[in-house]
């Protein structure tokens, strides 16, 4: 299955940006739990000033969790369908997807979808080269 450079380019931004977004919004998280300590104590009628943080990266949330369910049914149909692959790395790979993709999904993404031919230990045995006994 061969992607286009444009669409290979767009997949690995939104791979990179699965990948980065954890640490974004643990440091967001940081940054509110302190700002809890620092001001908890002050009682007011408007919304806490540690929420701000939390008001704006609501809906960059939740556009990440939706893109990492599309960027999985990608990988996994890509993984499907890709017969260049090796078996048993299409299998690890398939189950890592979907188990732990901030790994499986960098991986799978450079060797089958960035790099045009996979290297010789990741691509399937090509029918010449098996010999009958």
């Amino acid at each position: 299955m061969k992607l286009s450079n444009p669409v290979k380019i767009l997949v690995g931004i939104a791979t990179a940006w699965i990948c980065i977004y954890p640490l974004l919004f643990l440091s967001v998280w940081f940054m509110m739990a302190t700002q809890m300590g620092l001001f908890g104590r002050v009682m007011s009628a408007e919304p806490p000033m540690f929420m701000t943080p939390f008001l704006a990266i609501f809906p960059v949330h939740c556009f990440t969790i939706l893109l990492q369910f599309v960027m999985m049914a990608f990988y996994l149909i890509h993984v499907i369908k890709n017969n260049a692959a090796a078996e048993v790395i299409r299998i690890i790979l398939g189950v890592g997807v979907f188990f732990l993709p901030y790994v499986a999904m960098p991986v799978y993404y450079v060797l089958y979808i960035w790099m045009d031919t996979p290297p010789a230990w990741a691509a399937a045995p090509s029918s010449n080269s098996i010999q009958a006994p």
